[in-house]
């Protein structure tokens, strides 16, 4: 499926590009960002196997959210299949350590939410955090997710072994 663009008063969403890898760094070299949503630790070079990511990211279903009044990458939205019996897609996003609480994160997931139930047979969105990431958690709810429950050890994280995952759903009313 082709990425649809998509356009807030604020920010601009658009296919993850090779070319955002600068300004992404800000974002995978942050080890607190990297732990909290990939449970891996930071890149601390833009080095050959930063450029082999930035390559798979540019060619899966991912956005680079472009704050309008910069034209920088402020945060990287990435999209799975949900793999649920109806169309859905797992929600996952990424914000640069100076872009955050400034309601991007919230502001671009609305987008996308709201631009794939519209425009798209997307039936279901899901979305989730560690256990310990209740500030993923709250931001899930804002966005209108329920709680589904919690995949016991459900992934390997870098400093924390095992850890759970707390899931959240969205349904297309």
């Amino acid at each position: 499926m082709d990425i649809l663009p998509i356009e807030t008063p604020r920010l601009l969403l658009r296919q993850f590009a090779v070319e955002d890898a600068e300004d992404v760094f800000a974002i995978f070299s942050d080890e607190q960002t990297t732990l909290d949503c990939g449970g891996y630790h930071a890149f601390d070079a833009m080095d050959e196997e930063y450029g082999r990511l930035m390559q798979k990211f540019a060619g899966q279903t991912r956005y680079s959210v472009v704050e309008k009044k910069t034209g920088r990458v402020v945060a990287v939205i990435s999209m799975m299949d949900a793999g649920r019996a109806v169309p859905g897609w797992d929600l996952g996003i990424e914000v640069a350590p100076d872009a955050r609480r400034k309601g991007y994160a919230r502001e671009a997931l609305a987008a996308v939410v709201r631009t794939y139930f519209e425009q798209t047979d997307t039936v279901l969105f899901t979305g989730g955090h560690y256990a310990y990431n209740t500030a993923s958690g709250a931001l899930l709810k804002q966005l209108g997710f329920v709680y589904e429950g919690v995949e016991h050890k459900a992934m390997c994280h870098a400093e924390r072994g095992p850890t759970d995952l707390v899931c959240y759903f969205l349904e297309k009313e």
